[in-house]
Formats: structure tokens, sequence, C-alpha cells
């Protein structure tokens, strides 16, 4: 009975498992690395210009860049109290003429309604109300007809030129923080732009509800497109270091346990090389790299994220864009411009020809060498080659879904076992 038991176990592993593996190889594994990719075929993209255009790709090289210690707060945009003015009259009767309108500018000295008095008199003797100051009316309290007492408020008058911005910063980050020290402030209002400010005073009383000061900082507004009560995001500098290289925040894709960039490897082929970076210390702008990028070399900043589903490079111009990084000095590479991936014309018809002759020629060489010499990969492995049995079994699960096999049938195995003694327990009594 144990022998037929066991036997029958074993037929069911060898049958399995075969089984197992092909299932594994032949099921979606979402965004696991196929055996290309753990290679470093995939690691290479060719960019088309078209594509370029579509994704608006832009590019900067990597090089030596402060990186800000931040203290990071919300808050939003205030008047200063200052450059504010209310407009009154210090007569009773109504307004007989209204020369403003809610949200017009104003400048110092214009009038801004006429008021005609409740004393008798023929006309009835009236006076101009002029702004004391000029700026935008915040508020208007009359029209034109309305009657008004003394010390009625009329206006109110904001000089916008300068506001405050005040962010709330948590009481354990205060000992951090000076007079004079910078902000970069990201408004809700004014996506990607940046408004910088400089801290000029500190609130009187913690907020009780958040734990937290108002800390104001002086916003310059000479075109008056920041508005009071605009919410935004403050990164206050502290201090700030160096790092030897670094690129924008924006380059950098993937998780907190695996960092890439885009390399770029030929700038004429519009080939990019996703490589794996260490990165480092961050501010809000820029990121340190500590492995993996050297100080010079392009990588893409913009368009980053549809990058990873461009169509992988043939060999042929992976080989290229080695060739030409590897032969070619600094002086021969083509103009780089560090705010827009885009190319450069020849200065003639007859350098166009010996440009394009020169890459034709380099192609040419490129494909007869091929056979002979296959490309390496950024990792060292080569691209074409010859994989052992152990390592193609290794990576289709092979071994993985054997092993789910021998305890799928060790727990049947026993479930037999259990159903037989217990038979026989029974048979027994």
């Amino acid at each position: 009975m144990r022998n037929r038991i066991f036997i029958a176990y074993i037929l069911f592993v060898i049958s399995f498992g075969p089984y197992a593996a092909a299932q594994h190889e032949n099921c979606d594994h979402g965004d696991a690395p196929s055996v290309s990719d753990q290679m470093g075929v995939s690691n290479f993209i060719h960019v088309d210009k078209m594509s370029m255009d579509t994704i608006n790709l832009k590019t900067e090289r990597a090089e030596a860049k402060n990186i800000d210690n931040l203290v990071t707060a919300i808050g939003k945009i205030e008047n200063i109290p200052e450059r504010v003015s209310v407009v009154s009259t210090r007569i009773a009767g109504r307004v007989s003429e209204l020369y403003i309108s809610p949200d017009s500018a104003v400048k110092e000295g214009d009038p801004i309604c006429k008021i005609e008095s409740f004393l008798p008199g023929t006309p009835p003797p009236s006076i101009v109300i002029t702004a004391p100051n000029g700026g935008i009316v915040e508020e208007l309290n009359v029209y034109k007809g309305s009657p008004v007492e003394q010390n009625t408020q009329i206006a109110r008058i904001v000089d916008t030129s300068t506001l405050y911005a005040a962010a709330n910063v948590f009481e354990n980050n205060l000992g951090r923080l000076k007079p004079g020290l910078s902000a970069r402030i990201n408004l809700e209002a004014f996506k990607g732009k940046t408004f910088l400010g400089k801290l000029v005073k500190f609130g009187s009383k913690i907020s009780p509800d958040s734990n937290t000061l108002p800390v104001y900082f002086l916003l310059e507004n000479p075109k008056r497109e920041v508005k009071s009560g605009m919410r935004g995001i403050f990164h206050i500098s502290t201090d700030t270091g160096s790092a030897p290289v670094a690129v924008k925040k924006s380059a950098i894709i993937g998780d907190e346990i695996r960092k890439f960039v885009f390399v770029e490897r030929n700038h004429e082929g519009g080939i990019f090389e996703k490589r794996q970076v260490i990165a480092g210390k961050s501010d809000d702008v820029n990121t340190e790299i500590l492995h993996g990028l050297k100080s010079g070399e392009i990588v893409a900043t913009v368009g980053v994220y549809q990058l990873q589903f461009m169509p992988a490079a043939s060999e042929l111009e992976i080989g290229a864009s080695r060739q030409i990084n590897a032969g070619a000095a600094e002086s021969d590479l083509p103009p780089h411009d560090h705010t827009q991936h885009g190319e450069t014309e020849p200065k003639d018809e007859h350098d166009a020809s010996t440009h394009i002759d020169h890459i034709h020629s380099q192609y040419e060489h490129l494909a007869s060498t091929a056979e002979n010499q296959p490309p390496e990969t950024g990792n060292g492995k080569v691209i074409s080659g010859e994989i052992s049995l152990i390592d193609k079994l290794m990576e289709s699960g092979y071994f993985y879904y054997l092993l789910l096999s021998i305890l799928a049938g060790s727990i049947l195995l026993n479930v037999i076992f259990a159903a037989a003694f217990a038979r026989k327990n029974r048979e027994e009594k």
C-alpha cells in the first residue's frame, strides 16, 4: 500500500513540475523584468525626433549643485496692514458721482466719489473724496445715490506690489529659522512657477490647535498676479550644502528601493540608457547622485515617464552610441541645449553632406564588425550569447515551482496516509 502511494507521489511531482514551469513562462508578469531585461537589452531605448517633440523631451547635464536643507510648511498670501487704506467721508450726504469700481486700479490722488451734502443750498455743497494712496480697490461699499453718514467706510484700497507670504511652521522647526532666510513658494494657482520670499518677522502666538506659528516672508509682486488668500507650499532654506553630482528631481523615476535616470548616449541617434543610480540628499529642486552617474553626463529631465514606453534600441544602434561616446572628443560632440533637446544644423551644404557621409561610414563599419564582436551592456554582460540550461531553468522559475510541487505533494501524501490509517483503525474495530 505504502509503495503504491510513494510511486503515485513521484509521478505527481514529475508531471506537475514542468506544467507549473510552463504556466509560469506563459503568464503575465506585470512589472517583473523579463530575461532580456535582466540581460540589459531593454536598458537602451530609441527616441525619434517626432516622439521627442510630442513628449517635450528636455535634458540637462549632471553637475555639481547646491542642495538646501529645508523646512517645509503650508501657508497663504496676506495683505501687509501698512499698505491697506480705508476711504471715508467727514460729512453726511449722498453719493452724487462714483468714479471707481471694485477691483479697479487707482493712483494716489485719483477721485473716488463726489459727496453731496444734506445742507441747504443751490446747488447743495459737495466734496470730492480722493485716494490716499495707489493700489487696487479691494472693497467698495457704496453706489451712486447711496446715502452716507459721517465716517462711513466708502472703499478699501490695498497696495499689492508687496505682500506677506505667511507660512505656518511647526514648533519643533522654529529653532532652525532666523530673519533673512529665503523660501521658495509654490502656489496652487501657478503650477510649475516658483516665487521667492524673504523672512522678515515671526508671529506672536502659537496656535493651540495646530501647534504652528505664522512666519512672515516678504514677497515682491510687481505684476500684481499674486492675490491675497492664495495658498501654497513653502520650502524654507535653513542652510546649503554642495553635491558633487546632482540632477533635477524630475529626472529620477522608480521607487524607494530602486531609482533610475535616462542617460543620453547618442544625441543624433536619440539613444538613451535607462541606468540605475543611488540617490542622496534632496531639496525641492535637485537630488544628489551618489553612484551611477558621472558629472557631465546628460540626463532627461522632462518627458522621463514617457521614455519608459519607448521601443528598445537595436544592437547596431547601441554599438554606435558606444563608439561615438568612446571615440569622439568633447569638441566633436553635437552642441547641447541645456533647456531643450534639439538638433543643430550644419553651417552649409558641404558640411551637411560631409556630416551625413561620416555617419553612414560609422554604421557600415559597425555592421561589418557586429558579428565578430557582440556589444556589451552597461553592466558588462553580453547581449547575444549562449545561456546555460541551469540559467534558463532558474530564470523560468522551474525550481521555484518544483519546490511548490514537492510541498503540495507532501501535503497530499500526509492526507492519504491519514485516511489509510483511519480506515485501518475502523477495520480492526
